[in-house]
This record gives C-alpha cells, structure tokens and sequence, in this order.
C-alpha cells in the first residue's frame, strides 16, 4: 500500500483535527461552574463578587467562623440572622474608619479590600471582638 503525500490542505486540517480533540471536555464532564449571582448585597454595594467573595472568605478567618455562621445555607441572601446584621453594621464602621484615617491606603494583592482596619484588627480569629483590640480600646 503506498501513501499518496499530504497536501497543505490535508495537513490543515489534520492539525484543526488534532486541536479541536486536545480542546474538547472528556465526554460526560460537566461544564465550568459559574457562581450564582449576588444577592442583598447592602454594604459592600459596588463590589463584583469575586470581591465580596474574597472579602468574606477574610471575615471567616478573622472571627474563625465558618458561612454559616452569618449566612442561611441554601440562602445566603435571607436576613433571618442577627450576626449577619451585626456584620454589615461592623462593616460599615470599619469602612469609616479607613475613610476617615487611611484615605490613601491601597490594599496589596489578597489583602482586605476594606482597607488598613479589618475584620481581624479588632477579631483576632475570635467572634467577639479582643478587649484592648484595634485602635482604641472598644467596648461593645
């Protein structure tokens, strides 16, 4: 059996084969998840969610504290839990905080995009604030 020699054409379009196979999904695989979109969001108003996304992942470390913790699964949007509006109120001193104090303040990458005083400045891993904590002394 003798092999007649590829023309331009043959090898263009043995090579776009050979693409097409290296890019496709195995079979049964399941397409890239896309993250729902956000809802409710009252504080951090502006933000894409990869943002409020990382800016949370920060709060759970900070008050050692899983989703759970703030958000009904299932439902992170629902207000039925005190802590969640106990976070947003945080939120927002802590936002006037860096507002006022660090206005120049740009966070580093992976850094808490709130600024200078975090979650953790006054947390320290724990849910309730540490006494002495922070800039100032805060009793809550």
């Amino acid at each position: 059996m003798t092999r007649e020699p590829l023309t331009a054409g043959a090898l263009i379009l043995a090579a776009a084969a050979t693409v097409v196979l290296l890019l496709a999904p195995p079979a049964g695989a399941q397409p890239p998840r896309r993250p729902r979109p956000l809802e409710n969001i009252k504080t951090l108003k502006g933000w894409n969610g990869d943002e409020v996304r990382a800016e949370m992942r920060l709060m759970t470390e900070a008050l050692g504290v899983k989703c759970d913790y703030c958000h009904v699964q299932g439902n992170f949007a629902s207000d039925e839990k005190r802590p969640k509006h106990t976070a947003r109120r945080m939120l927002e001193l802590t936002m006037a905080l860096n507002a006022e104090s660090f206005p120049s303040h740009t966070p580093a990458e992976g850094q808490s995009k709130l600024g200078r005083v975090t979650c953790y400045t006054c947390h320290q891993g724990a849910q309730v604030p540490k006494q002495g904590a922070g800039p100032g002394v805060m009793a809550w």
